[in-house]
């Protein structure tokens, strides 16, 4: 065996290990996501055992305050309505609900110990979507997008992917939207 080959198979060998080592790291993480999740899992499958038993289907679930609430809405939504409206409704809900999650995070002044809540109601006229926060100031329209430090992105995109959209602020401050579910009528 030449020393090019040995250097090859050495080097085989390490990333080899090297992609053991990732994706043993990557399963830890999937796992602490499932752990960290394992609440809301169980908030969607109560209320979809009660949304069977009354016939509305309707979602209402709590987010962490933090860095994965606009992860854990998009998955409350997919799990929620994946295979129920088409893939294109299902998308475009997912943006605007983690737009509005990431909203509620950056403009509420929230607590560790605050929560937020996901509404999501669907009919055969409309889907609706709601965020709400315990904060109750600050102007809540679409601004003129920062494309040198970001922000202003979220509330335009609402209002161009969305039928209708508006604001509560009677508890706090509930920010919804509704799309058709049938999807894009043009």
């Amino acid at each position: 065996m030449h020393a090019d080959e040995a250097t090859g198979v050495v080097s085989l060998r390490q990333q080899c290990r090297d992609q053991e080592t990732a994706i043993a790291l990557l399963m830890g993480e999937a796992e602490a996501l499932r752990a960290e999740n394992a609440d809301l899992i169980t908030q969607l499958e109560a209320t979809r055992a009660a949304a069977a038993d009354n016939g509305v289907d309707r979602l209402e679930a709590s987010l962490p305050v933090g860095p994965a609430a606009p992860a854990t809405a998009r998955a409350a939504l997919t799990r929620w309505l994946d295979g129920t409206v088409p893939r294109e409704v299902l998308e475009n809900a997912r943006l605007l609900a983690s737009e509005l999650v990431t909203n509620s995070l950056g403009h509420a002044d929230l607590s560790a110990d605050s929560s937020l809540r996901l509404a999501v109601q669907l009919s055969s006229d409309a889907l609706r979507v709601e965020v709400r926060d315990p904060g109750g100031r600050g102007r809540i329209a679409p601004r003129p997008p920062d494309h040198v430090n970001g922000g202003g992105f979220g509330l335009n995109l609402v209002e161009l992917l969305s039928t209708r959209w508006g604001v509560n602020r009677t508890g706090g401050t509930r920010v919804w939207f509704e799309m058709d579910p049938a999807g894009a009528t043009d």
